[in-house]
């Protein structure tokens, strides 16, 4: 295991641990869990000597707990109507374990913090499948609203937000039970995005609304709608370390926009508007939605972008490019593979999950997959 890989996982569980306990039986890092606050070290007792120094016996070293035994991918099929999973091998590359059919075009993924559920929005079908990451099997398909797409755990684990395309009202899933109460938005929405160290804000782009102001964030405890004066956001994501949200603009395959738009989401503010000049960003690798593990770098960013076609390296805090790597058509969705340290990237039209090395930036492997768009990755015991 690298050390970058290892800081990630770390890194992550502690934006979770706010709101969140990882269970063990599916979570995924390796870390030496700390003695008890309370052992003892040394002390000082009465004996012959006023001299004398007894130490106490020292703890012996807690061995190490690895909290994920393999890594699981899965990838959401948009034309075969199933979820696609693959795993790592021991020889680091991946191979393909089986299909899941759910319903009529799966579109975005998200993984709960816990890794006990894989969520994929059945874009067609207005239903909302839900996935057992270890027996690999569909436990429950909830019915939604129109047109589900944007997806995101709470940081918690407790409940599942949906998004629709074609419906004024975010769905709120209990775990579990799979209850839906509704956050009533009153807009049709496209993404979802939350910050882990703010776990009850959960910001929203809107589309397929003549209404202005088209990033917006509600307070999931109030129920307290806030507008942020934009116009034309596509996606909207915030930075590794979570100081900055940036946006992506137009989100039409034919319309191209090099757009990105800067915020401060504590003000909830425009902070700046750049363009990346000959590039479509689109999508980048989030919390809560796209993985359990994130890399231990923040100062990267990673995009996919339609016209290189490709994924940038993108220095955030710089505001530049730093490397692009060249994909097939269509770059979409995300995730991080810790084991290996390693990016996967779905690409649309050649069909692939494009397995790619954090360091080097080099593709490595490439697996087939049919129109793939979501993915996750996940940490399996046993």
């Amino acid at each position: 295991m690298t050390r970058r890989a290892l800081g990630g996982k770390l890194r992550l569980f502690g934006i979770l641990a706010v709101s969140t306990m990882l269970l063990a039986s599916c979570v995924g890092a390796r870390f030496v869990e700390p003695a008890p606050s309370d052992a003892p070290v040394a002390s000082v007792t009465p004996s012959a000597s006023p001299d004398a120094v007894v130490v106490a016996p020292q703890p012996t070293a807690t061995p190490e707990i690895r909290l994920y035994d393999k890594i699981r991918v899965f990838v959401a099929s948009e034309s075969t109507d199933q979820v696609w999973v693959m795993e790592a091998k021991p020889d680091s590359s991946f191979e393909m374990l089986t299909k899941i059919p759910v319903g009529r075009m799966p579109h975005q993924m998200s993984v709960s913090p816990d890794g006990k559920y894989v969520a994929v929005n059945n874009r067609m079908a207005d239903s909302t499948s839900i996935i057992d990451p270890i027996s690999m099997k569909e436990i429950v398909r909830v019915k939604v609203g129109k047109q589900p797409h944007g997806i995101a755990w709470a940081p918690d684990g407790k409940t599942l937000f949906i998004a629709h395309e074609k419906d004024n009202y975010i769905a709120a899933l209990e775990a579990g039970t799979w209850k839906n109460t509704p956050l009533m938005v009153g807009v049709p929405q496209h993404v979802l995005t939350i910050n882990p160290a703010h776990p009850s804000e959960l910001w929203f782009t809107v589309t397929n609304s003549n209404e202005a102001d088209h990033l917006r964030v509600i307070d999931t405890a109030t129920k307290q709608i806030t507008k942020v004066k934009v116009q034309d956001v596509h996606d909207a994501y915030f930075t590794p370390d979570g100081s900055e949200m940036w946006s992506s603009s137009s989100g039409f395959l034919d319309k191209p926009s090099d757009r990105m738009v800067i915020y401060d989401p504590n003000e909830r503010k425009v902070k700046q508007e750049i363009h990346f000049a000959g590039h479509y960003p689109f999508h980048t690798l989030k919390p809560l939605q796209d993985g359990m593990y994130a890399p231990a770098d923040t100062s990267l960013m990673v995009l996919s972008d339609h016209l290189g076609p490709g994924l940038l390296w993108v220095d955030w805090r710089e505001r530049h490019i730093v490397d692009m790597t060249k994909l097939g058509q269509q770059p979409f969705h995300s995730t991080y593979d810790p084991e290996g340290d390693r990016i996967l990237v779905t690409t649309n039209v050649d069909g692939m999950v494009n397995v790619i090395n954090f360091h080097t930036h080099q593709v490595i492997q490439k697996i087939p997959v049919t129109k793939a768009h979501g993915i996750v990755s996940v940490g399996i015991r046993g």
